[in-house]
């Protein structure tokens, strides 16, 4: 796998590093009333969210370091636990308070395998998408066994049930097709085919429409969702220059999962606008050096995985900062970098030091370098 090598994009890593730091201090003022409710220590869940911080900054740095072409050596495997996890979750995956079973718990160790798997999905995605480029628009040689994966896995995650996590893994997969070339047609034909299929299971699912009721009510005056609007009052509390760190009135009486899905609040309360916008800026940084790089990379897999894990993560942020801004219905889904940290924030990092791997090579690599007959990695042993 020799090949030209480059410094890494700097303006890719200093906005996450910049975010997760921030995510310190804000976690741990809006979990400290919710750590001595639940714990009788306020730094206990500041303590956890600090521990995987550490974990993600240092996944970053080693998997920097690791060439990302030998991601195709293991595609497999990592798809192929991708499947089994989510399956095992349907039999016994821990239960949220709404009856959504989305973790897996092994001894005092929890994880949410869909953090795990949007990424698993990537890149497999990305290697199909370039070895078949000769023939991506062929309906069924080429799109159709790249769209059974994406069905596949979009189903489990549904089933869950997890109708906001399988939406964006459906919408960024369709994204990717894309760029990956894929007819127009044939990406239109499955979003046509797919709606019908959404608004049935929106409609076998009552927490789902509670909560398109509870939108319609609050856009048109009302109450509506409660965490909503207590988020939206967090955001006016703040103002331009917020109430000073540690001093929001919301975190501690009135917002629940104020350090998780509605971080994004306290940062708006407590920073102000000011606060707001920068995490914004920061994320809009990231999301260009990432897209930058993905444009200019010249291996095919390496310009696919690229865009696919930045319009991951930046399409998360967007939907975790509409819901807090009272744009869309409550999604569940978090802020990435700085909502409290699970393994999502472990994850999110990880996909950061892959992108950073692939700005050290993106020059000195033609196009589908693993066809020459130099390359370590034999690719050709199966044509999906």
């Amino acid at each position: 796998m020799e090949s030209r090598t480059n410094k890494i994009d700097i303006w890719i890593l200093i906005p996450v590093l910049a975010l997760i730091a921030f995510s310190l201090a804000v976690v741990y003022s809006a979990s400290s009333s919710w750590s001595a409710k639940m714990n009788g220590d306020s730094s206990y869940l500041f303590k956890h969210h600090l521990i995987r911080a550490i974990i993600g900054i240092v996944m970053i740095f080693i998997f920097a370091r690791v060439d990302y072409r030998y991601l195709i050596s293991f595609r497999k495997f990592l798809f192929g636990l991708a499947v089994i996890l989510l399956l095992f979750l349907l039999v016994a995956g821990v239960e949220t308070t709404k009856g959504a079973a989305r973790w897996i718990k092994i001894g005092g160790f929890s994880f949410q395998p869909a953090d795990f798997v949007k990424y698993t999905l990537i890149i497999n995605l990305a290697y199909l998408l370039a070895k078949k480029k000769e023939y991506i628009d062929n309906l069924y040689y080429g799109y159709l066994p790249l769209l059974v994966y994406v069905i596949l896995i979009v189903s489990l995650i549904a089933i869950q049930p997890n109708f906001s996590t399988a939406s964006t893994i459906f919408i960024s997969s369709m994204m990717l097709f894309y760029i990956g070339k894929v007819r127009v047609k044939h990406i239109f034909l499955t979003l046509a085919s797919m709606i019908p299929v959404a608004v049935l299971f929106i409609l076998s699912k009552q927490y789902i429409i509670n909560r398109i009721f509870a939108y319609q009510e609050q856009t048109n005056g009302g109450e509506g969702n409660y965490q909503v609007s207590q988020a939206i009052i967090g955001f006016g509390n703040g103002a331009f220059f917020g109430v000073g760190p540690g001093n929001s009135n919301q975190k501690d009486f009135f917002l629940p999962q104020s350090y998780d899905d509605f971080v994004y609040s306290i940062v708006g309360e407590e920073y102000g606008f000011i606060g707001a916008v920068l995490v914004i800026v920061l994320l809009l940084i990231f999301v260009y050096r990432g897209l930058k790089l993905a444009k200019t990379v010249e291996d095919d897999f390496g310009r696919y995985l690229a865009f696919g894990f930045v319009v991951v993560i930046g399409l998360n942020a967007v939907i975790n900062m509409m819901v807090a801004t009272g744009i869309i219905p409550t999604t569940g889904v978090t802020l990435p970098f700085m909502s409290y940290g699970g393994t999502s924030i472990i994850f999110n990092s990880i996909a950061v030091g892959i992108l950073l791997n692939i700005s050290t090579h993106r020059e000195g690599l033609k196009t589908s370098w693993w066809h020459r007959k130099a390359s370590e990695v034999e690719v050709n042993d199966i044509d999906e």
